[in-house]
């Protein structure tokens, strides 16, 4: 992973997240790379929380 192009706040909440964290390292690159796009667009705290929260969901 290109940890240039992870989003400060995604690296972050990603890391106080386990379920999420252990998601985000089992897939492809391709879905790693829907999800930072994604990652890219989020304008608050809590739709980080709330992307993060999904990924650990698995409903991402």
């Amino acid at each position: 992973m290109d940890f240039y192009n992870v989003p400060i706040g995604f690296g972050l909440a990603l890391s106080a997240n386990t379920a999420a964290m252990n998601r985000y390292a089992h897939l492809s690159e391709s879905q790693k790379q829907a999800i930072l796009n994604k990652a890219h667009n989020v304008r608050s705290e809590k739709e980080m929380h709330d992307l993060v929260a999904s990924l650990a969901n698995g409903r991402m």
